[in-house]
């Protein structure tokens, strides 16, 4: 059976082409377009993410291509586009924003490519030690009160019910656009390209993730030991 599945675009093929020389890679870049996902893809410009597996560990990167001659329906030129996110990773990183920092550019005549990663990939990149960037397991091991963990504890309730209405705020717009979250052509803002890159680095959410993991099993195995308790009082004593 032959394979059905289209061809790669033109920018599918020159952002893995300019991935592999961007950061070394050995592989050949058609080896490196089935691993891309694409966030945007127009006439003029183009964004793919992907997850590699490299000597710093597992490192989300954001590709941009941008056709420098090519103009979308406003009139605005790849070229305009790709001048203004240089200055805008430029600036993030001046600043010290949450948001993709840049890691490597290039140009030809009629392409101009930017990658970018999360800043603590960009960190590590730049040769900081993986120790030196914080973790739940690099904090003080020192005991903490009941009433302060009784405060975290209520900080963290506070934020996942804020981050849950942006949540359901930014699925309800995206249904009014007549979009769906899981659909592949979903063009993402620069905002929202941002944070879905924070979200691929696993470094970002993992003590959010083990922290839920943590509550959710010690609940459950609470309302166990509860029901199992029940149960042994409502049996009567044998005689």
């Amino acid at each position: 059976m032959t394979d059905q599945s289209p061809p790669p675009s033109p920018l599918a093929l020159a952002a893995a082409s300019f991935l592999t020389q961007a950061l070394e890679l050995s592989e050949e870049p058609a080896t490196i377009v089935p691993e891309l996902t694409t966030i945007k893809e127009e006439l003029n410009a183009a964004i793919y993410s992907v997850e590699l597996d490299s000597s710093i560990g597992n490192a989300a990167f954001l590709v941009y291509v941008y056709a420098l001659q090519d103009s979308d329906e406003d009139g605005t030129s790849g070229a305009d586009l790709y001048q203004a996110g240089l200055t805008t990773l430029r600036q993030a990183a001046e600043r010290d924003t949450p948001g993709p920092r840049l890691v490597a550019h290039a140009d030809t005549d009629t392409v101009g490519f930017i990658l970018a990663t999360t800043p603590a990939t960009w960190r590590r990149l730049q040769g900081e030690e993986p120790s030196l960037i914080a973790t739940e397991a690099d904090l003080p091991q020192t005991e903490m009160s009941t009433e302060q963990r009784a405060s975290v504890a209520e900080d963290l309730h506070r934020a996942l019910k804020e981050a849950n209405d942006h949540a359901r705020t930014w699925l309800a717009a995206i249904r009014a656009a007549g979009k769906n979250a899981t659909e592949d052509d979903l063009a993402f803002t620069e905002a929202e390209t941002a944070l879905a890159l924070f979200v691929l680095d696993n470094a970002n959410v993992s003590p959010l993730l083990n922290a839920l993991n943590v509550l959710v099993t010690s609940a459950q195995e609470q309302a166990g030991r509860m029901i199992t308790t029940n149960q042994a009082r409502s049996v009567p004593d044998a005689d």
